[in-house]
């Protein structure tokens, strides 16, 4: 079930989205003004309210975002081009540099796994990295495994403890496949494709589920919602959301899903809901 749920103050897009206790965190991106935003709103699920809370030491956008021992981290992203800053959020949403990656890195996905944060995708605008990093503090990596396609703007989502990829940009435009990697043995398979290509879109976990809302194909905003099925293997449509979206910011947060912002021509201020019917 999709549902229109609190509105941004503003339209933001490619923004790093986090769970906080009992609210969410959405970090950096790109405005209606056109600019990177620093700016860290706090998201307030019990008032609906939407404050500011900090800033970013560096405004970035499409960068990769996860959590880890009750603190936020920003992976890289980038502002004019991509960069390779790490920052933490504490609690409090205050922003402190803390290191840099191995090499600048911009349009990534960054999730939680196994006591780890595992970054996947991403890169330059002339080459995708392949590599996947995992880290335990934000300051030192270790390469797990490499992406057998290679991907900038992938949808990543963990179920069972098996790190999903959807989709993606690469240098010939937008992939179908999905990859599905094991961040304990650092085996990488390709387990599936999607439909048709698609880039730029949200993965929620929902009630066990793993979901694939908006994104992008061939440069047209979409409004489809996927079910991508055990093991990666089969993909359905149950459903359109609200309005097309790409670039948008999703966490997942008592079995409920939020898709944050995004674009169609422009960053735009909705947040939708998505729930299990």
């Amino acid at each position: 079930m999709v549902r229109l749920a609190l509105n941004l103050p503003v339209g933001r897009s490619r923004a790093t989205a986090f769970v906080q206790g009992s609210n969410l965190l959405v970090c950096g991106g790109l405005t209606t003004a056109g600019g990177t935003t620093g700016s860290i709103l706090q998201i307030r699920l019990d008032t609906g309210r939407v404050v500011a809370l900090g800033a970013l030491a560096v405004p970035v956008h499409d960068a990769g975002g996860a959590v880890l021992g009750g603190a936020g981290f920003v992976f890289g992203g980038g502002r004019t081009v991509a960069g390779q800053r790490v920052q933490r959020i504490d609690a409090a949403g205050q922003a402190t540099l803390i290191g840099s990656l191995p090499a600048p890195r911009a349009d990534l996905s960054a999730v939680s796994v196994a006591g780890e944060i595992l970054l996947v995708g991403g890169g330059t605008p002339a080459r995708p990295d392949p590599r996947l990093l995992a880290t335990t503090d934000g300051i030192h990596f270790r390469e797990v495994a490499r992406l057998i396609v290679a991907v900038r703007y992938p949808a990543v989502a963990v179920l069972a403890g098996i790190v999903y990829v959807a989709g993606g940009s690469t240098p010939s435009g937008e992939t179908d496949v999905i990859q599905a990697i094991d961040p304990v043995t650092g085996v990488v398979r390709l387990v599936g494709h999607l439909p048709h290509p698609i880039a730029d879109a949200t993965a929620l976990l929902v009630g066990g589920s793993l979901l694939l809302a908006g994104g992008r194909d061939g440069g047209r905003v979409l409004d489809e919602l996927w079910l991508i099925g055990p093991g990666g293997r089969s993909v359905s449509n149950v459903g359109h959301l609200p309005y097309a979206v790409a670039d948008a910011a999703g966490v997942t947060i008592g079995g409920v899903g939020y898709v944050i912002g995004g674009e169609t021509n422009a960053p735009i201020a909705s947040i939708m809901t998505i729930s299990s019917p």
